[in-house]
């Protein structure tokens, strides 16, 4: 069951996936509102907010090559944003 979602950003993808430096400025700019939010929600400090984001954006930049579109991209890089803010605060815990 391995169904492609339809994605309204799955051309900025696969132009991102081809190497396009504009795609990649698109699809920041248009998930990196919602996602900064995400990020001060858990984090609950403007900069620390900030960091998790592009480390989110870099991590998920560097992965892009394994997004299949099982998913919508947002959905994804929600995800990964989450995973990031979790794993520091879960780190900042143990120290």
């Amino acid at each position: 069951m391995n169904q492609q979602i339809y994605d309204i950003h799955r051309q900025l993808v696969e132009d991102c996936k081809a190497g396009n430096r504009k795609a990649y400025n698109e699809l920041y700019n248009s998930y990196a509102k919602a996602m900064y939010n995400i990020c001060y929600r858990m984090m609950n400090d403007a900069e620390e907010a900030r960091d998790m984001l592009q480390e989110g954006f870099v991590d998920a930049f560097r992965r892009l090559d394994s997004f299949r579109f099982e998913s919508t991209f947002g959905a994804w890089l929600k995800k990964i944003v989450i995973n990031k803010c979790i794993n520091t605060l879960e780190k900042r815990k143990v120290s």
